[in-house]
């Protein structure tokens, strides 16, 4: 993506239409703004999350689809006898009382699995980006509570840089004693050897401390992953408009690397990456193309 961007602005300034010494100026500031932009997310060393501004139907889509996953995941745990059941059913009511507080025509035999395709198809670009980056970050928030962190900490995840995490992921490996980490080698060595090799595969499951919440972000995850199939991936692109505009071209291929990043996040929750890893992509692949693709407008707070 910033190679592509470096390789547009000069395209674009050597090769494009003749411009008056203003336009030249115009097109330069412009693109400089690109840019800056671009070499920000690009980094990921310093890379922070990002705001985008909401509007009301992407904030009522977020939530019915984070109903639908949370009921979707309560009724596999209840068939499965699976101890997580009560969580996502107390969760899938509690965003179900959130969604009638805003819209009043939403009652108990609500069914809205059969008409939530249908009604977000018609919304424009912009609002099922948006849906989409809610649900990204939503799935980074719920693997971080997944690994022990405490909610407001996860919900910092959000806001952090990529810095502020691999700091306090040091600090804690600090504060463990030798003889601590000795027993953990232990332990885990010895799970290891008593690992069938049916069950391999799974070796990587032990560091999840909280299972409702890594089931969640992994239904986030893939939820999302049909959300770009189904409304952004085909979507028609055109050249924005106003102070930054980004060519077609650009946005083609950050959508090709948006089903990209997102199906790195799918594989990185299914070998429980790291939270870094997982921060990385989020905002630093999902987010980032999100926002070039769909000209999401971001806070500056």
């Amino acid at each position: 993506m910033f190679s592509l961007l470096i390789e547009t602005i000069i395209a674009h300034l050597l090769f494009g239409n003749a411009h008056s010494y203003l336009d030249l100026k115009l097109d330069i500031r412009v693109y400089f703004v690109l840019f800056v932009v671009a070499l920000a997310l690009s980094n990921n060393t310093i890379l922070y999350a990002h705001n985008f501004y909401q509007n009301d139907s992407s904030v009522l889509y977020t939530l019915i689809k984070q109903f639908e996953i949370e009921k979707n995941l309560a009724l596999e745990s209840q068939y499965a006898n699976n101890s997580s059941y009560s969580i996502h059913s107390d969760r899938a009511d509690e965003l179900f009382h959130k969604l009638a507080s805003i819209r009043k025509d939403i009652t108990e035999n609500s069914i809205f699995p059969n008409h939530y395709d249908i009604l977000l198809s018609d919304l424009n670009w912009t609002t099922k980006a948006l849906v989409s980056a809610n649900i990204a970050d939503e799935s980074l928030r719920e693997y971080g509570l997944s690994t022990g962190l405490d909610p407001k900490m996860a919900s910092g995840l959000l806001n952090m840089s990529v810095d502020m995490i691999m700091k306090m992921n040091e600090t804690s490996a600090t504060n463990m004693t030798d003889s601590a980490n000795k027993h953990s080698m232990e332990k885990m060595t010895s799970m290891s050897n008593n690992q069938s090799a049916s069950n391999e595969g799974n070796q990587e499951n032990k560091v999840v401390k909280n299972l409702a919440n890594y089931e969640t972000s992994v239904a986030q995850a893939k939820s999302l992953k049909i959300l770009f199939t189904n409304y952004l991936q085909d979507a028609k692109l055109e050249n924005s408009t106003g102070l930054m505009p980004i060519p077609t071209g650009m946005k083609i291929s950050a959508i090709r690397e948006l089903g990209q990043g997102i199906d790195n996040l799918i594989l990185a929750l299914n070998r429980n990456a790291s939270v870094e890893e997982v921060y990385s992509i989020v905002h630093g692949q999902i987010h980032p193309n999100l926002f070039l693709a769909f000209s999401l407008k971001i806070k500056s707070d």
